[in-house]
Formats: structure tokens, sequence, C-alpha cells
């Protein structure tokens, strides 16, 4: 299993067709997302992700929410 918080590498690896066996809130409040990896390609593509166009397109969504919350 290989399990991550961050929103955007867990829809890459959906993108990557990696079968997402758990999704959830926890206590804290932090996004669980939990992937069935048994051939363990899991941790190398959270890497490919960041190189990739969806790690630059999620960066540019970030970028235009912190300019609208400046502007409020």
């Amino acid at each position: 299993m290989f399990r991550t918080h961050d929103i955007a590498i867990a829809a890459y690896l959906m993108m990557k067709n990696l079968e997402l066996s758990d999704a959830y809130i926890n206590a804290t409040g932090t996004y669980v997302f939990e992937f069935s990896d048994p051939e363990k390609k899991a941790e190398q593509l959270s890497i490919a992700f960041l190189n990739s166009e969806s790690s630059r397109f999620d960066n540019q969504m970030r970028n235009l929410r912190k300019i609208l919350k400046v502007r409020n």
C-alpha cells in the first residue's frame, strides 16, 4: 500500500492507473489517500509527478488562489 496526503499526487497516481483503495480525512483534518501498489510503482510515480506538466499545472492553480486571496 502507498499513502499520500497530497491531493495532486493522488490525482496523478489515479491518472497513471493506480487503484485508489481508500480516501478520508483523518482526525487532524488532513487528507489521506491510500493506493493498492503491488508492483511498488507509486513512489517512483510520485517523484515523476514533480517533473510533469501536471505538477506545473497544480503550481499555477496554487498561484492563482494566492492572487485571489491577496485581493480580498
